[in-house]
């Protein structure tokens, strides 16, 4: 079902990055979208800028979360709304970071899902697209941002299986490093920080919006159910050269 078939359109995590980009690309594809973020004049401007109509939410508000969303009759989901604190290995992740990436990366996220698939479902006709990350796909020594992206890597997994059937369609999108805000928020280490976005370039948010964009324009018999794309000189993987030594030895 290409992109002509849908009316409708919601975007989480709506007011930058990857988030802002497609709502871009979709409004531009002729799509009513709906944008979802917390901040109120990044999403005024993106309004202005695309035609959107804009919902400030926190995902983290449940109630709020299934009282707005409930509202609005989705053709396409882009599950975008996601953070990367506890991004460090998990001895250095605060408990507060923890709650926190989880809240917002998992449990929001299968929330937002639970609020529009019904509807998707009885009128036979939707896209979900999630935002997951090589970090859910490769060890990249940050367990906590890496088990909620493996969670909807999963999640996105058991989807495919659940909605066969209903004509409803699931893509997760796998990027590696984005030139977005992620790192700002993620990493407060100011060497580390630059460490992660300077050395060689990385993807541009438009470049996961093109892909999202490439899935959910295929004909309705394509499911495309993962895609993963990562910056040319960005390859996850590889050992140490030198072997670890263990204390006392």
């Amino acid at each position: 079902m290409p992109l002509t078939d849908y009316r409708t359109a919601l975007v989480t995590g709506a007011s930058s990055g990857i988030g802002a980009a497609t709502v871009q690309a979709l409004a531009t594809r002729g799509l009513q979208v709906h944008a979802v973020a917390r901040r109120a004049r990044k999403l005024e401007q993106l309004a202005e800028d695309t035609g959107c109509t804009v919902h400030q939410l926190d995902l983290c508000d449940t109630d709020a979360l299934y009282r707005v969303l409930g509202e609005i009759e989705v053709d396409v989901l882009v599950n975008n709304a996601g953070l990367g604190r506890g991004f460090d290995t998990i001895v250095n992740a605060s408990r507060e970071d923890i709650e926190r990436s989880i809240d917002t990366n998992v449990t929001a996220a299968l929330h937002v899902v639970r609020a529009v698939v019904p509807g998707m479902v009885e009128r036979r006709r939707g896209h979900m697209v999630h935002i997951g990350s090589i970090a859910g796909l490769y060890p990249l020594l940050s367990s906590v941002y890496g088990a909620s992206k493996g969670a909807i890597h999963l999640m996105c997994q058991n989807l495919r299986t659940e909605l066969k059937g209903t004509g409803v369609r699931n893509t997760e999108i796998c990027p590696g490093r984005v030139h977005t805000e992620f790192f700002d928020t993620a990493i407060d280490d100011t060497g580390r920080r630059q460490s992660m976005v300077s050395g060689f370039e990385l993807l541009r948010a438009e470049d996961v919006a093109d892909a999202i964009v490439f899935a959910l324009d295929t004909p309705w018999r394509v499911n495309i159910s993962t895609i993963e794309l990562t910056p040319t000189e960005q390859a996850p993987g590889g050992i140490a050269i030198e072997p670890v030594k263990r204390p006392g030895r």
